[in-house]
């Protein structure tokens, strides 16, 4: 399928069931693949530049590999590279309201859109879109479905993912998930950037629940409210800062999903115990 998409001048790079479609004339690149189809996807039309590669409009961030344009109703994400000056070598203008963008691109800069970071850049703002977004967060499968467990660095989510695929769980991420509504309900998909556990399964469940992580002394769930479960997720999300819009987009997205799905904060000592427990709210192990 992959070699049939190359001939005809289309690549789909595919995470947890979001997919950045490119359209052109662009040599062959790896592409991450998935066995379930593409359900919501960013299209893109290569075309390649002598540059300069600069986005229209106002600089809004500047990071050491990538920075970001705005610029009325586009906004551009820009790859960066030490040398040559300009530091700009490629350029992926997106719109701010639809699933399409253009992509330019040198000699030299393909396929960044498929490299880290810019592959995760395009799926906040195509998540965002679709009504979803990028978590910080580990995503758990039991029998009944999946969990998000979400969490600060250190909260315990690569502990809780081992102690939980010890037990014989499916683990979709440690560290970074896809969460997105579908006509199945919401979704729950891993993504190629795993944490310190390595847990990178490119596949979409559907959610049960979200889990906000604490190190405690003792093991116990406590019921959020809505209000209160979005303004601890709201710290777990990778926002699309680049763009206000999108940034207050993004934040309804997560508001529809704790009003659809219950949240509670789990007080846990970590380890075996703990995943146990978490299983338990998911039917235990699939």
């Amino acid at each position: 399928m992959l070699r049939l998409l190359q001939r005809a001048g289309v690549l789909i790079h595919v995470i947890g069931g979001v997919g950045i479609r490119v359209d052109g004339d662009f040599p062959p690149a790896d592409v991450a693949r998935s066995d379930e189809p593409a359900e919501v996807i960013l299209a893109l039309t290569a075309t390649r530049s002598d540059g300069p590669f600069a986005g229209p409009g106002a600089r809004t961030l500047e990071q050491d590999s990538w920075c970001s344009f705005l610029d009325d109703d586009v906004v551009s994400l820009c790859s960066k590279e030490p040398r040559p000056t300009p530091h700009e070598a490629m350029r992926v203008e997106l719109s701010r309201d639809r699933l399409e963008g253009r992509y330019f691109f040198g000699p030299d800069a393909w396929p960044y859109p498929f490299r880290y970071p810019m592959d995760q850049l395009l799926m906040v703002h195509t998540l965002g879109l679709a009504g979803g977004a990028l978590m910080h967060a580990a995503s758990i499968v039991g029998r009944d479905g999946a969990l998000l467990v979400a969490g600060h660095s250190g909260a315990g989510k690569t502990t809780l993912s081992r102690a939980a695929a010890a037990e014989g769980a499916h683990i979709l991420s440690d560290e970074r998930t896809v969460v997105r509504p579908s006509p199945r309900g919401w979704l729950v998909g891993g993504t190629p950037w795993p944490g310190e556990g390595g847990f990178a399964e490119n596949r979409s469940v559907p959610l049960g629940g979200i889990i906000l992580l604490e190190q405690a002394d003792r093991d116990e769930f406590v019921p959020l409210t809505p209000a209160r479960a979005l303004a601890m997720l709201y710290r777990c999300h990778f926002p699309p800062l680049w763009d206000p819009r999108a940034c207050e987009r993004t934040l309804g997205n997560l508001e529809a999903l704790v009003r659809t799905l219950p949240a509670v904060l789990y007080r846990n000592k970590k380890g075996r115990d703990a995943a146990l427990r978490l299983l338990e709210r998911v039917g235990g192990v699939a």
